[in-house]
């Protein structure tokens, strides 16, 4: 029987005195070397990338990653934590996450974490198909939108220094801070590759009750699309919506 849950990474070590090996092998899962996650936490990306910079005390956070240690909100479960070592190091293997062999890059310090900047970890995901999670061979490009749409809209100067990056520019031009959800992000970007480019999010528009904004529209054709989630569902929602 399981005498305790410690909800952090931890090694055998730490525990010995609380249960017998048998019993942390059942209920514990190893990331890395000597480091292990309870079983119903071994699945958390942030908890496994603790677990590979405790494994690895001068790793570096990179992309997902990075971009979660510094505050923001990733609209995009499963996704695969990765930090890099120095390239003259000797590999060191993880069970869950990835750590890399890199040349280092500008080293910047957030929560008393190692990790790249802001921009960097963006080219981390984008160059990194392995690091999307369930999209196994790599996000399709209107699911690498989506995200970068939603890390801009949480802080706009980002949005600015990927349009000005080297391996950023290109897909920067897809993006806009103002879209509000995944499914209208991956609406717009295939619009656009169809060659409708006109298509914005949030566009204003008079109604019988004054003002509001739909979620795409294009100007010129005088077309909106409203993306239903679920909740709209329900009678008195598809009421408000009728109006």
């Amino acid at each position: 029987m399981e005498k305790a849950v410690i909800h952090r990474p931890v090694r055998y070590s730490e525990v010995a005195g609380l249960m017998s090996r048998p019993t942390f092998a059942k209920y514990y899962r190893k990331v890395a070397g000597t480091i292990y996650l309870h079983r119903d936490q071994a699945d958390d990306p942030d908890l496994v990338a603790e677990a590979l910079l405790m494994r690895c005390p001068h790793g570096m956070l990179r992309g997902f990653a990075a971009l979660s240690n510094m505050g923001f909100t990733l609209n995009l479960d499963g996704w695969r934590p990765i930090i890099s070592i120095p390239r003259t190091s000797p590999a060191i293997r993880a069970h869950r996450g990835a750590i890399l062999r890199l040349v280092e890059e500008d080293v910047h310090v957030i929560n008393g974490r190692r990790t790249v900047a802001a921009v960097q970890a963006v080219v981390d995901i984008l160059t990194r198909p392995d690091s999307w999670g369930r999209f196994r061979d790599g996000a399709r490009i209107e699911e690498q939108v989506a995200v970068l749409d939603h890390l801009v809209r949480q802080k706009l100067d980002l949005f600015g220094r990927l349009r000005k990056g080297p391996g950023t520019a290109g897909i920067s031009a897809l993006v806009n801070p103002l879209a509000e959800s995944r499914p209208e992000s991956i609406v717009r970007v295939r619009l656009h590759r169809a060659g409708f480019k006109e298509w914005k999010p949030q566009i204003r528009v008079r109604g019988r009750e004054g003002f509001y904004f739909v979620d795409l529209g294009d100007p010129v054709l005088k077309v909106g699309i409203e993306y239903q989630g679920a909740h709209h569902f329900d009678r008195e929602a598809r009421a408000r919506d009728a109006q």
